[in-house]
């Protein structure tokens, strides 16, 4: 009842999508007294859904580091949206952020239902922007970190799936003990063999033929076709996630001398 009013409310304000969007968001928040709720009624996500979602998402990690939107930080956004949704509604979605990050969001209720409603590879999709967004100053801090993995386990992905992804992307330097991060951890791409294992979700001890199995798996789970519906864009950034699976597995096959 509260996110219609606040669609229309926001839509008739502002004479814009975005608008409406911007009142659904905050109409969905009146309904509990612990503040909000996010709804998406599909169980496979649409692109506006999507980054509806990634909008919370980003407001989260935002404050997680200072509060502050650093400049590195929306430049990463505004480009991921230009992409997508063209120069009028990227500008009229960064207005959106910005009234966003003026407010308070349940960002449990939100991963946990678009957990409940999106697939595994827009799930992966989302996890792989926020690990963008949070590298683009060059460091990550232990609190973004945890925002992340937070959200991450909120959407119902995996400790290993998690790890997986990290492993594409990022190689960690810092404080493992515990495994914890130290307050400022630097990051670089790292293609080491213990890397690519991880990327494959296996023990190095695994024998050939589970290396090909979890190949097999892992290629059906971040394979670009399975996020087709959300766009061309998004599509190509799974594409980069998908080449990267393929050059740890192809440097595994190169170390054991497998055909």
């Amino acid at each position: 009842m509260f996110r219609l009013i606040g669609f229309l409310v926001g839509w008739i304000w502002s004479s814009s999508f975005w608008g409406g969007v911007l009142g659904f968001i905050i109409g969905s928040f009146i309904d509990s007294a612990t503040r909000a709720r996010f709804v998406i009624h599909r169980r496979t996500t649409s692109r506006d859904d999507f980054i509806k979602t990634l909008l919370v998402f980003t407001t989260a990690v935002v404050k997680s580091d200072n509060g502050k939107l650093l400049r590195s930080e929306l430049d990463f956004v505004r480009t991921y949206l230009l992409r997508i949704l063209g120069p009028e509604k990227t500008q009229e979605a960064l207005l959106v952020l910005r009234d966003m990050l003026n407010k308070e969001f349940d960002v449990a209720a939100v991963a946990q239902q678009f957990g409940r409603n999106a697939s595994i590879h827009e799930k992966l999709m989302m996890l792989q922007f926020l690990f963008g967004l949070a590298a683009t100053d060059g460091t990550v801090n232990s609190a973004e970190m945890e925002v992340i993995r937070f959200i991450s386990n909120g959407m119902g992905i995996s400790d290993r799936d998690f790890e997986s992804l990290k492993a594409m992307f990022f190689g960690w330097q810092g404080n493992y003990g515990g495994g914890g991060y130290s307050s400022s951890t630097s990051y670089r791409p790292a293609y080491n063999i213990e890397n690519d294992y991880k990327v494959l979700e296996i023990e190095p001890s695994a024998t050939d033929e589970e290396v090909k199995k979890a190949y097999r798996k892992q290629a059906m789970k971040h394979h670009p076709d399975k996020v087709n519906h959300l766009g061309d864009e998004i599509r190509k950034a799974a594409e980069e996630r998908f080449a990267k699976l393929n050059e740890s597995y192809e440097r595994i096959k190169k170390v054991r001398g497998m055909n």
